[in-house]
C-alpha cells in the first residue's frame, strides 16, 4: 500500500544559500543616507587640524587608499568618530604585533585583480583602490582578461591595541593658504577674478572665472570654490578629457550632475592631501541631484571617486613637477653673472607651455641667449665654477 503524503509537509533538502552581500550597493546606500543627513565627507566644513579628514592610508604599506575606497573609509571614519586615517587588515595588524580588539566590527573595501581566461595566475591591479569602472568578472576587452572583484575587511587604528598614537600634521592657516596658492599657480590654468557673485569654468575659453577674494567670507570659501573649478579644468580634452565634462551642455543634464560630483570629490581629495580648507556651503545646491544620480546607479560613486582621484593626482603632479623645475633652476646670480635672467626666461617659456606641447619639440629660444644651453648644462657650469674656487 502506497504511503500517504502530507501536503503540508515541508520537503527536506539543501538549505537555501544566503543572499550574497552587494558591497557597492551597501556603500552607495550609506553615502546616500549621509548626504540626506548632511554628514557626508564633502558636506562637513573642513578643519585643517582634523585628522579624521586626512587621506585614509595603510600604515603597513605606507600607501594611501584611492577612489571609492578612500571616500568610503573617510565616510566611515567620520561616521564613527575615529579621528585616525590609518586602516589595515587583521593580518597586517597582527604581523606588527598589533591586536584588533575583540568584538570590533571591520569595514569592507574593494580589491581588483585581472586574471587571464586560460591562465590560473593572477595579477593584482590597484590593490585596495576600489575605483574600477567595470563590474566583477566583466571581460577586459583591452587584453582579453577578466576583472575579478574581491572584498576585504579592514580596521581603523582606533580599533587596534598596541599601535602607536597617530600624530597629524599641524597646519597653520598660512600653511594651507600657501599650499592652495601653489596648486592654483602651478596648474598653469587661466584664472580671472571678474565675477560679482558666481564662479564657473568656461570650456569654450578654457578659463576659470571667480569673484575677487575679498568677496568670500573666508579662505575656506575662496579656496574650496577655486579648487572645485580647477577640478573641472582638468577634464578639458587637452588634459584628462573627461566625458562628464565634455558631454555637459546645461544645468540639469545628467552629465552636469555627475561632473559636479567629480569636481567636489576632487576638491575633497586635495583638501585631505594638503589640509586646504573646504566649504560645503558653496556647492550645497547640487546635493539633491547627487542623491538622485546615486540612487539610479550603485557604481556611480565609485566611477566619480576614480575620476576625482585622477583629477587630484593630475593637479598634485603639476604642483610637484613645476616646483622641482623652479628649484632646479635657482642659481647663484653672483656666480653666473647675467645667466640667471636667461635661465629664468627659459623656465617661464617651459612652464607656460601646455602639457600637450611638451611632446612637440624643444621650447622656443629666448631672446638674448643662444638657445643651446640646457638646464643640465647650467647646473654643470655652476658646479664647475664652485669647484674652481
Amino acid at each position: 500500500m502506497a504511503a500517504s503524503v502530507n501536503p503540508n509537509q515541508i520537503p527536506v533538502g539543501e538549505p537555501p544559500e544566503p543572499a550574497r552581500r552587494d558591497f557597492r550597493q551597501e556603500v552607495t546606500d550609506r553615502i546616500i543616507n549621509m548626504l540626506e543627513n548632511g554628514v557626508a565627507p564633502w558636506q562637513k566644513p573642513w578643519n585643517p587640524t582634523d585628522a579624521a579628514l586626512d587621506m585614509p592610508m595603510n600604515p603597513t604599506t605606507g600607501k594611501a587608499y584611492r577612489g571609492g575606497n578612500a571616500i568610503h573609509l573617510m565616510a566611515m571614519g567620520l561616521r564613527r568618530g575615529y579621528g585616525d586615517p590609518r586602516w589595515m587588515t587583521y593580518r597586517q595588524a597582527a604581523a606588527l604585533a598589533w591586536q584588533v580588539r575583540k568584538g570590533e566590527k571591520g569595514t569592507q573595501i574593494e580589491f581588483w585583480e585581472v586574471k587571464a581566461g586560460r591562465d590560473t595566475r593572477s595579477e593584482p591591479v590597484r590593490a585596495g583602490d576600489g575605483d574600477g569602472h567595470k563590474p566583477a568578472d566583466e571581460p577586459d576587452a583591452g587584453r582579453g582578461n577578466r576583472l575579478i572583484h574581491r572584498v576585504y575587511t579592514v580596521f581603523n587604528a582606533k580599533q587596534i591595541e598596541g599601535i602607536p598614537e597617530w600624530t597629524s600634521n599641524e597646519r597653520s592657516i598660512f600653511d594651507v593658504v600657501e599650499a592652495a596658492e601653489h596648486i592654483l599657480k602651478n596648474s598653469g590654468a587661466t584664472i580671472h577674478h571678474d565675477q560679482a557673485d558666481r564662479s564657473f569654468y568656461s570650456r569654450s575659453s578654457d578659463s576659470i572665472h571667480l569673484p575677487p577674494k575679498h568677496a568670500f567670507k573666508d579662505a575656506a570659501g575662496y579656496y574650496g570654490t577655486a579648487l572645485h573649478e580647477l577640478a573641472h579644468w582638468t577634464g578639458h580634452p587637452s588634459r584628462l578629457d573627461r566625458t562628464t565634462l565634455n558631454e555637459t551642455y546645461r544645468f540639469g543634464d545628467i552629465s552636469y550632475a555627475k561632473e559636479e560630483l567629480r569636481a567636489e570629490l576632487a576638491s575633497v581629495f586635495l583638501a585631505a592631501e594638503r589640509g586646504i580648507p573646504h566649504d560645503p556651503e558653496q556647492h550645497a545646491a547640487y546635493v539633491g541631484s547627487w542623491i538622485k544620480t546615486l540612487k539610479k546607479d550603485k557604481n556611480e560613486i565609485f566611477r566619480a571617486a576614480h575620476d576625482a582621484s585622477q583629477a587630484a593626482d593630475f593637479l598634485l603632479a603639476l604642483e610637484r613637477d613645476r616646483s622641482i623645475a623652479r628649484a632646479a633652476l635657482v642659481v647663484d646670480s653672483a656666480e653666473l653673472g647675467s645667466l640667471p635672467n636667461v635661465v629664468l626666461a627659459r623656465e617661464t617659456v617651459c612652464l607656460e607651455r601646455s602639457p600637450g606641447d611638451r611632446d612637440k619639440g624643444p621650447a622656443p629660444q629666448v631672446a638674448g641667449s643662444s638657445g643651446k644651453m640646457t638646464v643640465r648644462e647650467v647646473q654643470d657650469r655652476t658646479k664647475t665654477r664652485r669647484l674652481g674656487r
